[in-house]
């Protein structure tokens, strides 16, 4: 598999879900700066030029949750389930993190840090609370969940984990208090340290997908 893509959390997903599953692959980095990623090449595999893309077997996938999915279903369903029951509450929390509370999340990140680093913008201190009431209401059912298990779905790491810690990767960046949630801390700290981690990092610039920002 040839993923192509530059440093985002959305590429974290793609490279920790190929590392737990096996799913060799090679990591091609696009150049943001001069533009590669609206090339025609890449175009190609993304119709709006977006990141992370993939190639397999010359066919092209995008979208970083059903790239997860993909990689996951080419591997004998580790990471997600055998049977649509079990798969439905992996997709029901992926979406849950995705549409709700990492939106939230990606608000406070770009708010915080993208914006002012790159684009010379001002904080918008109206997005900033809105985004942080919304988590006061969404982040206490991950917490439940997570105070019934190791793991999002239960005791076995899924693609929810995955997806769902690379929203939270970007909290401390944010500077998103979540001492509050001691089994959402608890479960990032596993995840972070768990073999899969350092490898997908290591094949980054400065061994982190944020090391632009230091």
């Amino acid at each position: 598999m040839q993923i192509y893509s530059f440093p985002t959390f959305n590429l974290t997903k793609v490279l920790l879900t190929a590392e737990e599953a096996g799913e060799p692959y090679q990591l091609n980095l696009l150049d943001l700066m001069k533009g590669e990623h609206k090339s025609p090449e890449h175009l190609a595999r993304h119709p709006l030029g977006k990141v992370p893309a993939v190639e397999i077997d010359g066919n092209h996938f995008f979208e970083s949750n059903a790239i997860c999915r993909l990689i996951a279903e080419r591997n004998n369903n580790t990471l997600y389930a055998d049977t649509p029951e079990q798969r439905a509450v992996i997709n029901e929390w992926v979406d849950m993190t995705s549409m709700h509370i990492g939106r939230w999340l990606t608000v406070l990140f770009f708010e915080t840090t993208i914006k002012p680093k790159f684009f010379q913008g001002e904080t918008n201190p109206k997005a900033m609370e809105e985004a942080k009431g919304f988590l006061a209401q969404q982040l206490p059912p991950l917490e439940q969940q997570l105070s019934q298990g190791e793991f999002i779905a239960g005791e076995n790491l899924t693609i929810a984990d995955i997806i769902a810690f690379s929203y939270f990767s970007t909290a401390p960046y944010s500077g998103f208090d979540l001492s509050g949630y001691p089994q959402i801390s608890r479960w990032m700290a596993t995840i972070k340290a768990r073999p899969s981690y350092a490898k997908a990092m290591s094949h980054l610039p400065g061994g982190d997908v944020f090391s632009m920002l230091n």
